[in-house]
C-alpha cells in the first residue's frame, strides 16, 4: 500500500452518526469503504444498518456486498488484502479513502503497520500439557498470568497456553509490547471520532434504531435469512453469528415449530421478538463499551500517541439536533484543513502540530491530556499487577489500574453508602 497516500477514518460506536457524518464531509472528492464485518454480506442489510442505495448514490461505497450469506470463514486478513487494494484503487484515481465502521480489528489493519501480523496465533484444537492440568502448567511457565485469572476461567488459561505454545512467547508480553508492536502505517491520516457526549443518550438512539429497524423490514429479513440458511452447515456461523441476528434464533425456531406465516404472527412470537430485541440492545451497549475500551488501549495509549493526538479529534454532540452544528460542520473545517496540509506536503512530518492550526473552538488533545494515558499505559502493565480484594463488593482487582477505577466506580460508591447505612443501624441497635 502506499503509505504516502492520505486516509481519513471515522470511528465511533453504533449509532453516533457515523454513515449521516460520512456522507457530508464537504469536498467532492472522496470514496467511502466500509470497515463493518456484517455489512460484506449480500441480502443482510435492514439489521446490519447498511447504507441504503439512495446513501450509495451520494458518494462511491467499497467493501459491503462482498459475500453470499452462505459464506464464512471470512477473516481480517483477507478483508486486509481486499481493502488496501481498493485504497491503492482509489487514491490512484487522485482520491481519498474515507473508511468507517466499528469493526475495529479492520481499522487496525489498515492504521497500523503489525510487525507480527502474520504471526497471530492459530488456535489448535489440542495442546500438550505434559499430564498437568491447565492452570498448573499456566503457573510454571506464566505465574503472573496464573496470578490474574482465576482458577475457573478456563477459556483464558487455555488461550494463554495455546499461544504460548503456538508462538513460543508469552501472551501478556505480548500485551506489555502491544504499543511497540502497533506502529502507524505512515502519518498521512486523520482520525474523526463522533460520540455522544452522555451513555444514557446513546443507549436511547440504540434503542430507538433497533425498534426501527424491526418495525421496518427487520423482521421479515431476520426470518429470510434463517430459512435460506437452515439447512447450511454453517447454520449460527457467518452472518448469523452477527449482532442482529443471533439474538432471534429463538424466534425462528418458535415461527418454524409453530407453522405461522409472517405477518400473521401469535403473542408468543411477539414476547420473544421483544426479548431478542432486548437482547441486541443489550449486546450492543456492551459491544460500545469494548470498542471504547479499544480506542483507549490501542489508540490514545499507543506509543506514538505524540503523533496520533495531533491527527485525532474528537467531536462530542448531545442531541440529533445539534449534530450538524457540534459534528459535521466543524469535521469539514478539519477535512479541509486536513487535505491541505497534505496538499503541500505538510501532513507527513512527525513534527506537525495541529495546535498550530486556525481550527477556533475545536478541542484538540492537550499534552497534559497525553501525559495522562501514557501513565494508564504504565499502570496497565504487566510489571504493575498486583492483586487487592474490595472485601465490600467481592471483587478482586490486578494492578494499580483496575484498582483505581473500581474505588471510583458508582458500584463501589453504592455499596459504600450500603454499609454506612448498614453501620449506623447496628449503632442504633446497639
Amino acid at each position: 500500500m502506499n503509505n504516502n497516500g492520505f486516509i481519513v477514518y471515522i470511528i465511533g460506536t453504533t449509532a453516533a452518526g457515523k454513515t449521516n457524518l460520512s456522507l457530508n464531509l464537504g469536498l467532492d472528492n472522496y470514496e467511502i469503504i466500509s470497515c463493518d464485518s456484517m455489512q460484506i454480506y449480500k441480502d443482510a442489510n435492514i439489521m446490519t444498518a447498511k447504507v441504503t442505495a439512495i446513501e450509495q448514490t451520494i458518494k462511491m461505497h467499497h467493501g459491503i456486498d462482498l459475500l453470499e450469506l452462505e459464506s464464512e470463514g471470512f477473516n481480517r486478513k483477507q478483508w486486509k488484502h481486499m481493502t488496501i487494494n481498493k485504497i491503492e484503487e482509489i487514491q490512484s484515481k487522485g482520491k481519498i479513502p474515507v473508511l468507517v465502521g466499528n469493526t475495529h480489528n479492520f481499522i487496525e489493519s489498515i492504521l497500523f503497520n503489525q510487525e507480527t501480523e502474520e504471526n497471530q496465533i492459530q488456535q489448535a484444537a489440542e495442546f500438550h500439557l505434559d499430564g498437568k492440568e491447565p492452570f498448573e502448567y499456566l503457573k510454571e511457565i506464566d505465574p503472573l498470568a496464573a496470578l490474574k485469572f482465576h482458577p475457573n476461567d478456563h477459556r483464558r488459561i487455555q488461550n494463554s497456553i495455546k499461544y504460548y505454545q503456538n508462538i513460543g512467547q508469552l501472551q501478556f508480553d505480548q500485551l506489555d509490547h502491544n504499543s511497540e508492536q502497533f506502529k502507524l502505517r505512515s502519518n498521512n491520516f486523520l482520525i474523526i471520532w463522533p460520540k455522544w457526549r452522555k451513555n444514557e443518550d446513546l443507549k436511547i438512539k440504540v434503542t430507538e434504531r433497533i425498534q426501527q429497524m424491526i418495525e421496518k423490514g427487520g423482521t421479515e429479513e431476520i426470518l429470510r435469512i434463517f430459512e435460506r440458511l437452515e439447512n447450511k452447515n454453517n447454520k449460527l456461523g457467518g452472518v448469523l453469528k452477527g449482532n442482529g441476528y443471533c439474538q432471534f434464533e429463538k424466534v425462528y425456531q418458535y415461527y418454524k415449530q409453530s407453522g405461522l406465516q409472517y405477518p400473521n404472527i401469535d403473542e408468543n412470537f411477539q414476547v420473544l421478538l421483544k426479548q431478542g430485541a432486548e437482547k441486541l440492545i443489550n449486546d450492543t451497549m456492551q459491544y460500545t463499551k469494548k470498542y471504547i475500551q479499544w480506542i483507549k488501549n490501542r489508540i490514545l495509549c499507543n506509543s506514538q500517541i505524540d503523533i496520533i493526538a495531533n491527527r485525532l479529534f474528537l467531536l462530542e454532540f448531545d442531541s440529533i439536533q445539534t449534530f450538524q452544528e457540534q459534528v459535521i460542520i466543524p469535521a469539514q473545517k478539519i477535512y479541509n484543513l486536513f487535505y491541505q496540509q497534505f496538499q503541500d506536503d505538510q501532513l507527513g512530518d512527525e513534527q506537525f502540530k495541529i495546535s498550530q492550526q486556525n481550527l477556533g473552538n475545536i478541542k484538540i488533545i492537550t499534552p497534559e491530556m497525553i501525559e495522562k494515558y501514557k501513565q494508564i499505559q504504565k499502570q496497565k502493565s504487566r510489571n504493575s499487577w498486583k492483586k487487592q480484594v474490595c472485601e465490600l463488593c467481592n471483587k478482586t482487582m490486578n494492578g494499580p489500574f483496575e484498582i483505581e477505577q473500581h474505588f471510583k466506580s458508582r458500584f463501589h460508591k453504592i455499596n459504600v453508602l450500603k454499609d454506612e447505612q448498614l453501620q449506623k443501624k447496628k449503632q442504633k441497635i446497639d
